[in-house]
């Protein structure tokens, strides 16, 4: 009996045991399909992200090429620092009328970037022609001799011009300029002045003789006598009269009857750079229109000597 008991017992765990495992083994198959079907689709799915991480970098690539190329070109400008008040330094910033209105131009030309590169007043142009600088500025004005070899921006001002003679002489018009005596740097707009009032003025000749002494220089020779008058820039010989202690004075002559003696000024750029010369006009044309010039004239020349809208032609 017992034994019959305990065979219906075994027989009983067989069945258990069996059953229990037919169930883990279906179960352990059905985890292999899901380990399986999980790895593939991890596979997948790492694929996929492959692909994403490809395509992104390539779309990085593809704008960092875009940002290169769309990068602003470098434009150094050649300027003096002690040239009050066209291009001067106040404390440690480089300022001036000259460097202000640049300021102002590059902040319209998205694609060029102007660096400003401090050289002495004679090395300007040399600095131009040796490719070091693209643009120069303290206070140029136009003469054939230059405009055979560099580009000239649109004027950014009328040149305000005054007649420097000593205080016992005091000229005020051009007219009492016939006969007397000057002395000027060779190059200049003033010598191109003087050549066309002497061509056109042949019995009304005005004595020139070039130098390379500096205004400061000249300006004490106009106070001695040694030189009659100077026709200069107003706001930059009284600067340095008053710098060095030279007596002289000054006066704005009327020239309406005088165009000759008119000049304006503009940046001068190497002649290569036509792209950029077309662009600094439209915003020089720009600026005009919109009151900058006049409001950067008024602030370092004292009044507004904004070019005509005939100059900006």
């Amino acid at each position: 009996m017992v034994i019959s008991f305990l065979k219906v017992v075994i027989q009983f765990l067989k069945a258990v045991l069996y059953d229990f495992y037919g169930k883990m083994r279906f179960i352990n198959l059905k985890r292999g399909f899901l380990i399986m079907r999980f790895k593939k689709v991890a596979a997948l799915a790492a694929v996929g992200l492959l692909s994403v991480a490809f395509l992104a970098a390539c779309g990085k690539s593809n704008k960092d090429a875009t940002d290169i190329s769309k990068k602003a070109t470098t434009i150094t400008v050649a300027q003096t620092a002690d040239s009050k008040p066209y291009a001067y330094k106040d404390g440690n910033t480089l300022t001036g009328f000259d460097i202000e209105v640049l300021k102002a131009i590059d902040k319209k030309l998205p694609d060029y970037k102007f660096n400003y590169k401090i050289v002495s007043d004679e090395a300007i142009l040399t600095d131009l022609d040796a490719g070091r600088s693209q643009i120069g500025a303290n206070n140029f004005g136009k003469t054939p001799e230059r405009e055979k070899k560099y580009l000239f921006t649109y004027p950014i001002s009328e040149n305000v011009n005054a007649i420097f003679s000593s205080t016992k002489n005091n000229y005020t018009s051009i007219k009492d300029l016939i006969g007397k005596k000057t002395e000027i740097p060779a190059g200049t707009n003033y010598g191109a002045i003087f050549e066309a009032w002497n061509k056109k003025y042949p019995d009304k000749k005005i004595e020139v003789t070039y130098s390379e002494r500096s205004l400061a220089d000249r300006l004490a020779a106009v106070e001695s006598g040694q030189i009659d008058f100077l026709f200069a820039s107003k706001s930059a010989a009284e600067n340095l009269a008053k710098t060095h202690g030279v007596t002289v004075a000054s006066n704005i002559p009327d020239l309406k009857e005088y165009p000759t003696f008119k000049t304006y000024e503009y940046y001068i750029l190497d002649d290569t750079q036509e792209k950029l010369k077309g662009e600094m006009d439209k915003a020089i044309k720009t600026l005009s229109e919109d009151g900058t010039l006049k409001e950067l004239s008024d602030k370092f020349y004292g009044g507004d000597y904004t070019p005509s809208v005939e100059a900006l032609k």
